[in-house]
């Protein structure tokens, strides 16, 4: 498969951890690296592990866009939130496709000035929504589209994890909570209504229950917190149609209830050593970007957008509001 010649944004903890590492499934090519910070050594180390071509690497993101952008397909941004804004439209400008993580902006006007600026721009602007990609999620999402699972009817979901990196509470639910929120537009479509009860747990640690209303008619519940460990079970997701449902377990089982019967099971074998399952396939970090490269080469629609994104912001701000936050105008979420 013909890949696609990429340049990276980024150094810090989430590029390291899944996105540098997932480069080697996806037909991406990496041209060029660079770090935000004024430490080189980050730019220098992901070039060295992660293969850019040359070992080309910059300190600062205008240097790598002014020696690189004609060498290059696309552009891959993971950053803190408060840098995506200027980032992104800069690689735009250029006119270069664009994959970033989520939350692809901190605030719900930068992110329409960014949509404003991917449509002028004429190219994609895909946004790392990963839990999309996940196998079983996928998997489900097939289940949901079977004429006998009927019309789906309502939508649980909870993601449970700890304490200890957000500075507030905003930028928790922007950055952390918001995979189950685009979780249920993705399965059930787009939201109408929203309630929320909250309640705090001393410095830094909520808790969450909101309610939804779907276009369709259909009901919602989503439970969050950061109140449970990082390294326990964190999430669970049901989605039930008219006698049947289908249900992912922390991310990697899948169940399939029909009206009778056993119905259908599966979650991978980790002993054996595959590319289907290593867990960068199996949480979606590697799948997006295998879509990505699609997006760049065949010009097929990208199945996270920045409209998705923007949406997300929208729903977490009218969260955030509802559950007792202040949203000042122009405020954002904070780098952490």
């Amino acid at each position: 498969m013909e890949k696609i010649r990429v340049g990276y944004i980024g150094a810090g903890r989430q590029s390291s951890a899944s996105i540098y590492p997932s480069l080697r499934y996806a037909p991406i090519e990496l041209v060029a690296s660079c770090a935000l910070t004024k430490d080189q050594k980050d730019a220098q180390r992901v070039a060295r592990e992660y293969g850019a071509r040359e070992q080309r690497y910059y300190l600062g993101y205008e240097k790598l866009l002014e020696a690189e952008h004609k060498n290059l397909d696309a552009c891959m941004v993971v950053v803190q939130p408060p840098d995506y804004h200027r980032i992104i439209k800069d690689v735009l400008s250029l006119g270069l496709p664009v994959w970033c993580e989520k939350p692809a902006a901190s605030s719900v006007e930068e992110a329409k000035d960014l949509e404003a600026a991917a449509q002028r721009a004429g190219k994609p602007l895909m946004v790392g929504y990963m839990k999309r990609f996940a196998t079983a999620y996928r998997m489900a999402k097939e289940a949901m589209s079977r004429a006998e699972f009927g019309r789906p009817t309502s939508f649980y979901c909870e993601f449970m994890v700890g304490g200890g990196i957000y500075p507030d509470e905003y930028t928790y639910i922007v950055d952390n909570p918001i995979h189950i929120v685009d979780l249920a537009r993705y399965f059930m479509g787009e939201v109408e209504r929203v309630n929320v009860e909250k309640a705090e747990w001393g410095e830094k640690s909520w808790s969450y229950a909101v309610t939804l209303r779907f276009t369709s008619g259909a009901l919602g519940l989503l439970q969050f917190a950061n109140t449970q460990s990082w390294r326990q079970h964190n999430e669970f997701a049901e989605i039930t149609g008219q006698g049947h449902s289908v249900s992912v377990d922390n991310v990697v089982r899948y169940h399939y209830r029909g009206q009778d019967g056993p119905g259908e099971m599966w979650e991978p074998n980790f002993t054996v050593p595959i590319e289907r399952n290593s867990s960068l396939i199996l949480t979606g970090y590697a799948s997006q970007l295998i879509h990505f490269a699609e997006v760049v080469r065949d010009g097929v629609t990208p199945q996270v957008t920045i409209s998705d994104a923007r949406r997300a912001l929208e729903l977490i701000d009218e969260i955030y509001v509802k559950g007792g936050g202040v949203l000042e105008p122009g405020k954002k979420a904070a780098a952490w």
